[in-house]
């Protein structure tokens, strides 16, 4: 049921209701009835549950970011041949490998995944490479650690070419970031010395 204000409104029984306002979760009892059954209170913790992965599950970006963004570009497609995509808007996420502050331009070192539905890199599915965000903005070292997922939407500059911890050479996408957003959870960097980040380079 929806009121004048806008407000969603979830009845769960005569004495209680879920309100939902400006994508905020409310309870609401019955003013003529000041308790609220074990019953009822399992009912509305049930509600909660299922009506929060719905509020929870959306891009980490603006709608307005968003509506800038290619969203039907295949990572796999732009690892494989980036200079074809100089130049467009994208969503890229991975885990963050190694980050270089130098100057005011500063590098975040990317090893991509696969994004869900929710924008989030999904580390069930395989990485399909590494990418560089390149940004001129301050870099919390607390914040931009080794390990967090992130994910960026920036702009496809060219790729370049660079020395991974094998000693190979990988061709790499550099995005310019418009907007970044870095996950609290930590998850442990690749180790060294299997083909995962790069070796420090100079320029960019």
């Amino acid at each position: 049921m929806l009121t004048r204000s806008g407000e969603r409104v979830l009845r769960v029984n005569t004495t209680a209701m879920i309100v939902l306002r400006d994508h905020n979760i409310l309870f609401s009892r019955d003013p003529m009835n000041n308790r609220l059954s074990p019953r009822t209170i399992i009912l509305l913790l049930l509600l909660t549950l299922s009506i929060f992965p719905a509020c929870t599950a959306a891009p980490p970006f603006s709608d307005d970011q968003m509506r800038q963004a290619d969203t039907s570009v295949r990572l796999s497609r732009l690892l494989e041949s980036p200079d074809d995509y100089a130049g467009k808007t994208v969503v890229l996420g991975g885990v963050i490998n190694m980050v270089e502050r130098r100057g005011i331009v500063n590098r975040i070192y990317v090893q991509a995944f696969p994004l869900d539905s929710a924008y989030r890199p999904d580390r069930s599915r395989p990485s399909a490479g590494h990418f560089m965000i390149v940004t001129d903005e301050p870099l919390s070292p607390a914040r931009y650690a080794p390990g967090r997922p992130i994910e960026v939407l920036g702009t496809v500059l060219r790729s370049r070419k660079m020395t991974n911890f094998a000693d190979r050479p990988e061709k790499v996408v550099v995005i310019r970031a418009r907007a970044l957003h870095v996950r609290a959870r930590r998850i442990p960097p690749p180790a060294r010395g299997v083909g995962f980040g790069f070796m420090p380079m100079m320029g960019y």
